[in-house]
């Protein structure tokens, strides 16, 4: 028998024609295993078949046969919640018991259709009044006082920088008479207008302070007379007065336009003061309020209206409790129109 050729030294044995691979499988990897892959990812397989797994374990798993992959987020994809939690949409939460801020910016009208029973808002004004009654007639009384004093202040600096005040004086046998007129300077005319707009800022300012803290006590707060002394959104409660009052002066050859546009205007404050709504917008909500809920809303309106009346007549005096309680059915009105929360009566 031949002996088989020797494979010369250093190369393979048939060179060019490979034996097949020994029993059991392919030979093992040379010692030290495998090189790393290059750098930007692995080559793919040699032609023929692909090499033994890595040292240190075999590529995870498939996912089980059945489920999917999560779906993919819409087109733009989801921003990622800040830490600690989801940010709360832009505007604000809403006040208590009231609807999500709004003007334009997002928000949503108010609710129309609620059901208003006037008795059972008179009941729960005249219980909200008598159970917070101190703080309720103080600011009213402080609010009246400084009006009336500014208004005299005003007035008084007027004729004392008009240099033309008339003193009439007549006599005859039977009678006596004694008369004065004061005609204002333009120096008067100047510290009037002034003093009106002074009259004008400070009276907004304490309307956006006395709803607020009516708002306060329909959401159950435990409230003093320092709660309405906080005014809330001043300018635009100034700017949608300011509106309201040219229109009304547009109109005021017929008396019965204003009383309309009072009416229909009527919880235009209340939605700047809780919801910092912008006059125009708040304006539109009022009308559009009123409107849906005509009825309920002309004799809440007429309600108020004649507290206000009464509490002038008793010497004005009675405003002190007329005031708050037309101030207190208002809010009344405005949350079961909308669907907010009133606070229960208390015992």
């Amino acid at each position: 028998m031949t002996n088989p050729p020797q494979p010369p030294e250093g190369g393979h044995p048939n060179e060019g024609n490979y034996p097949p691979p020994p029993q059991g499988g392919y030979p093992p990897p040379p010692q030290g295993g495998y090189p790393p892959p290059p750098q930007g990812g692995y080559p793919p397989p040699p032609q023929g078949g692909y090499p033994p797994p890595r040292q240190g374990g075999y590529p995870p798993p498939p996912p089980p046969q059945g489920s999917y992959p999560p779906p993919p987020p819409p087109q733009g994809g989801y921003a990622p919640p800040p830490p600690g939690g989801y940010a709360p949409p832009q505007g604000g939460y809403p006040a208590p018991g009231g609807y999500p801020a709004q003007g334009g910016y997002g928000g949503y009208p108010p609710a129309a259709g609620g059901q208003l029973d006037l008795g059972d808002g008179f009941g729960w004004a005249w219980n909200k009044f008598s159970k917070n009654a101190g703080a309720l007639i103080v600011p009213t009384l402080v609010y009246a006082v400084l009006l009336f004093l500014v208004g005299i202040g005003v007035y008084s600096l007027a004729i004392a920088v008009s240099p033309d005040a008339v003193s009439t004086y007549s006599t005859d046998d039977t009678s006596f008479s004694y008369s004065m007129t004061s005609g204002l300077s333009a120096a008067g005319l100047f510290v009037v207008f002034l003093g009106s707009i002074l009259t004008f800022v400070l009276a907004g300012a304490i309307t956006s302070a006395y709803y607020g803290g009516l708002l306060d006590i329909a959401d159950g707060q435990q409230v003093s007379a320092g709660s309405f002394f906080k005014p809330r959104n001043v300018g635009r409660v100034l700017v949608a007065s300011l509106i309201i009052g040219v229109v009304s002066s547009i109109l005021s050859f017929c008396f019965i336009f204003s009383v309309v546009i009072g009416l229909f205007t009527m919880f235009t404050t209340v939605l700047i003061v809780e919801r910092d709504t912008p006059p125009i917008q708040a304006i539109k909500e009022s009308f559009q309020l009123v409107r849906s809920n005509f009825g309920s809303a002309v004799l809440a309106y007429l309600l108020a209206l004649l507290l206000i009346v009464v509490g002038a007549i008793v010497c004005f005096v009675g405003l002190l409790v007329g005031a708050p309680l037309a101030g207190l059915i208002l809010v009344y009105a405005y949350r079961k129109l909308t669907g907010g929360q009133v606070a229960p009566r208390t015992p």
